[in-house]
C-alpha cells in the first residue's frame, strides 16, 4: 500500500522527466539569423510580384471582362438560337450585354430593344472610347452594339478604350473566332 506523501513524490518525479531540456536542444543565434535572412530575400522577391496581382489595373480588368464575354455571347447566342448584343456606351462609360429583339425594318444597330441581361460600369480611371465595324456607316461616337447572331458568329468590331495613363488599348472581335485579339495602340480597319 502507497500512502499518500509518495504518491505525490512519483507524480512530481514524472512531470519533472517531461520538463527536462537536454543541454544540446535549441537553436543558436547563427541559426536562427541564416533563417530570417533567408526569409527576407524570399519576402523581397514575392511582396512586388503579390501587389502587382492584388492591386490590378483597371484597365486589364475591363479587357478581361469584355474577352470572357465575347467569347460567352457568341457561345450562348448559339446554344440558345437568339441573337444578343454588346452595347457599349462611351458617354456613361457602360457596356450592356442585351437580348436581341430589333425592328424588322431598321437594321441600324443603335436601334437594338431587349432585356439587359448584364451590365458592367466601367471603372473611372478607364474611358470608353468609339467602336469601329468593318461596314461603311455602322460606326458611332455616342452608342454602339455588337451583335452576335444565333448562327454562331458576330459583328467584325473594335473596341477602343484607354486608361489614366494615356494607354489606349483595341479589341479586335472576330466574327468566326471566340477570341478577341487585343492591341495595344489605336487600331482601325483600312
Amino acid at each position: 500500500m502507497v500512502c499518500r506523501g509518495e504518491m505525490i513524490k512519483i507524480r512530481i518525479l514524472k512531470a519533472g522527466k517531461l520538463s527536462k531540456i537536454s543541454p544540446g536542444a535549441g537553436f543558436t543565434l547563427i541559426e536562427l539569423i541564416a533563417v530570417l535572412f533567408i526569409i527576407s530575400i524570399m519576402l523581397a522577391f514575392a511582396i512586388p510580384e503579390f501587389s502587382r496581382n492584388m492591386m490590378r489595373n483597371d484597365a486589364k480588368t475591363t479587357l478581361n471582362w469584355i474577352v470572357f464575354n465575347v467569347s460567352k455571347l457568341k457561345k450562348e447566342a448559339r446554344h440558345q438560337g437568339k441573337d444578343f448584343s454588346m452595347c457599349i456606351h462611351p458617354d456613361t462609360n457602360l457596356i450592356q450585354i442585351k437580348t436581341e429583339s430589333t425592328d424588322s425594318e431598321s437594321t441600324d444597330s443603335e436601334s437594338t430593344q431587349g432585356d439587359v441581361l448584364a451590365q458592367f460600369l466601367v471603372p473611372e480611371d478607364v474611358t470608353l472610347g468609339r467602336v469601329n465595324f468593318n461596314r461603311p456607316g455602322q460606326e458611332s461616337e455616342t452608342d454602339s452594339c455588337i451583335r452576335f447572331y444565333k448562327k454562331g458568329y458576330s459583328d467584325h468590331a473594335i473596341v477602343h478604350i484607354s486608361d489614366n495613363d494615356g494607354i489606349i488599348f483595341s479589341c479586335m472581335i472576330q466574327p468566326f473566332l471566340h477570341r478577341v485579339k487585343i492591341y495595344k495602340k489605336y487600331v482601325q480597319f483600312e
